[in-house]
């Protein structure tokens, strides 16, 4: 079988995901994803719209409308004719076949492929994790590795370099020689080549995957049927944070959460100097196995590990931003604000009207009039995650006028922030869930969301119809789906506070 591009960015999301997608019964699939169509077609709109503005000032090919059996005859013939820019050529040589947006001429005659992505190119406000702010990105990384790999076969390529056109229009190097990290010297070619080995040895069936759960599973078609799996087998990847690199390093010493439960430190340590355990340390065996042990107990409640201290003020403000990271927008930032003696609290929400950093800027500009409204000293805010603080932050930056980084620092100061999930939830506790989101959390202590189908991605699509329709019944599904999400942190903080009195 032929290995494309995408299937080296699906097996960075899920190796199972490429098995089964091209082995398996795809009438085990869920419905399609309404949010996946429109992150395809936004990302194709994006795409379209970036060679539309290019065209006038450079000279492009477009090989999109030719048929693929004869684009790859019209993609060398440009080459070789060292046609500056060509968009939708497509590479095909041995087993790789590539489809790099652009390709464009260097000065030395080679060509380098460029990837236009409508997220950002590297690391940093679409993510969570603070050390990966900067990184190149993984899923780009194999997928320009492949576009490389294919020019250097065909002879119009002579190093390991590629570049990402990314949503703010900045073009980032993919410079694959270069080390992943300082704790990893592995060189980014180094990582694609061992991703490409990886793919070819599912297709050649010398491997087969199984399934295991983690945060990128609700995106796919496959994950009903897969979590259904993972249930009757008792995986371990059942268990908050094991994931599937975890799950195969313990497969020698426990292939279920039960399995796991049974295991106390000693056996691990003894275990993990005899078979070569990596990449768990006691402290993480020890944080899986007693997560075990509560999934294999039936327990209801969740459990206190250690005390904890919240604030005792006469304002409480549940807050939760929407962002629409397709186009680089905060939307939507809401807060319910609950004072002494009040079971709900009221809700108040600043959402931008359009996709426009004007309208951006205003929504932001309305949410900092109400926060520095609000009596000094006599608040505390809750948030669930650090997506909000990294959000804000780069919204510091686009509109220093309105609050600059310091503001920015002083609103998620613990004295008046705490992150329910990093600071309470993630430190101080451990629960019979299979994961700790929020909503897993609030619904797992009788919270029902408003909506049938309560998400992030969800209100991304409602975002996008209500900006071309204006509908008021969409606005009022985000407005729901946003006070929503506040309030199961009411309920999660209330709960949060009943363990330690």
């Amino acid at each position: 079988m032929k290995i494309t591009a995408t299937d080296l960015y699906s097996y960075i999301k899920c190796p199972h995901r490429v098995w089964r997608d091209a082995f398996d019964d795809q009438s085990l699939k869920d419905p399609p994803n309404e949010f996946v169509q429109l992150l395809w077609e936004k990302g194709t709109a994006h795409e379209r719209e970036i060679i539309a503005q290019q065209k006038g000032k450079v000279e492009i090919l477009d090989l999109s409308g030719i048929p693929r059996e004869v684009r790859f005859e019209k993609t060398l013939e440009a080459m070789r004719k060292k046609v500056p820019y060509i968009y939708q050529g497509y590479l095909e040589v041995d087993e790789l076949v590539g489809k790099p947006d652009l390709l464009e001429l260097q000065p030395s005659g080679e060509y380098i492929p460029i990837d236009i992505k409508s997220g950002m190119g590297l690391k940093g406000s679409d993510t969570t994790e603070e050390d990966e702010e900067g990184k190149l990105k993984k899923e780009y990384a194999v997928q320009i590795g492949l576009y490389i790999d294919a020019l250097i076969r065909l002879g119009f390529l002579k190093r390991n370099f590629g570049r990402i056109l990314d949503s703010r229009g900045s073009l980032v190097d993919y410079d694959l020689n270069t080390p992943q990290g300082v704790k990893n010297p592995q060189t980014w070619w180094e990582f694609y080549l061992n991703v490409l080995g990886q793919v070819a040895s599912l297709y050649d069936k010398r491997v087969q995957t199984e399934p295991a759960l983690g945060g990128v599973c609700k995106m796919c078609e496959w994950y009903t049927n897969c979590k259904q799996a993972c249930i009757r087998s008792n995986c371990t990847t059942l268990i908050p944070e094991v994931g599937r690199s975890r799950k195969d390093a313990l497969r020698s010493l426990a292939t279920t959460v039960k399995d796991l439960s049974k295991i106390d430190m000693k056996a691990f340590a003894l275990a993990k100097t005899r078979l070569g355990i990596k990449g768990i340390g006691e402290k993480t065996f020890e944080k899986m196995s007693r997560r075990a042990r509560l999934l294999s107990s039936g327990r209801k409640e969740p459990v206190l590990l250690s005390q904890f201290i919240l604030p005792d003020r006469p304002i409480e403000l549940f807050f939760d931003i929407e962002a629409d990271p397709t186009q680089d927008i905060v939307y939507m930032h809401g807060a319910v604000e609950r004072r002494k003696g009040q079971a709900r609290g009221e809700f108040h929400s600043f959402v931008a009207k359009d996709v426009s950093q004007d309208e951006e800027k205003r929504a932001w500009a309305e949410f900092w009039a109400y926060i520095k409204a609000l009596p000094k000293d006599e608040w505390v805010m809750y948030y669930y995650s650090k997506y909000e603080r990294t959000q804000y932050r780069r919204l510091a930056e686009l509109y220093p006028d309105v609050a600059d980084a310091q503001e920015v620092e002083w609103l998620f100061d613990p004295v008046r922030g705490i992150d329910l999930y990093f600071d309470i939830v993630y430190r101080h506790t451990d629960w019979p869930t299979y994961n700790y989101s929020v909503k897993t959390l609030a619904q797992h202590l009788g919270f029902k969301w408003r909506d049938e189908n309560p998400s992030g991605a969800a209100s991304i699509q409602w975002f996008n119809e209500w900006c071309q329709s204006k509908d008021g019944n969409i606005l009022q599904r985000i407005l729901d789906y946003n006070e929503d999400d506040c309030l199961a942190m009411v309920v999660l903080k209330d709960r949060l506070q009943e363990l330690v009195q």
